[in-house]
């Protein structure tokens, strides 16, 4: 079975629906981000300031190719599609799920997260621009596009009537 990955901004859920969708499937599931973490043993803040986000893309396609034959569920960073080995490589995946809801609630969310550098101590402005500039890289790659402020059940019925049938 080819894996369901999920991309979208920070703060839309990824992480929480791949854990439920696994969990209510007896599917394998991995956090991009977390098996980063675990690999390269320190967190993504530190890789940024070591490496730039340029070396924590290179990190991000790496191991995405890795986790690719290995989990049914991939829960990817926000800015997954930022590094264009991995934009490319998500286009030839065809079960690509797009969460996305109202940047508000992802504002509210995210705020206070230090864990994530391309959010820490931005005003909502900021993060609708950067939010801006990856809209259009979502919706290139995405089977479907979900609205993640639903219920988890809601969006569990959706994932799964959209891949039963295609």
């Amino acid at each position: 079975m080819e894996p369901l990955i999920l991309i979208g901004f920070m703060g839309t859920g990824k992480t929480t629906l791949g854990k439920y969708l696994s969990k209510h499937n007896q599917l394998s599931y991995i956090d991009l981000d977390a098996y980063i973490v675990q690999q390269e043993n320190q967190s993504i803040p530190d890789i940024f300031k070591q490496i730039g986000e340029a070396g924590f893309r290179e990190l991000e396609y790496k191991y995405l190719k890795e986790c690719i034959n290995h989990y049914n569920i991939i829960s990817t960073g926000g800015g997954i599609i930022e590094g264009d080995q991995t934009f490319d490589f998500l286009k030839l995946q065809r079960r690509v799920i797009w969460l996305d809801c109202d940047l508000n609630i992802v504002y509210n969310r995210i705020k206070n997260d230090s864990n994530r550098p391309n959010a820490n101590n931005k005003s909502l402005f900021e993060l609708k621009s950067l939010y801006s500039s990856r809209v259009s890289r979502y919706n290139e790659i995405a089977f479907i596009k979900l609205n993640s402020s639903k219920s988890l059940h809601s969006l569990q019925c959706e994932i799964m009537e959209e891949v039963v049938c295609e």
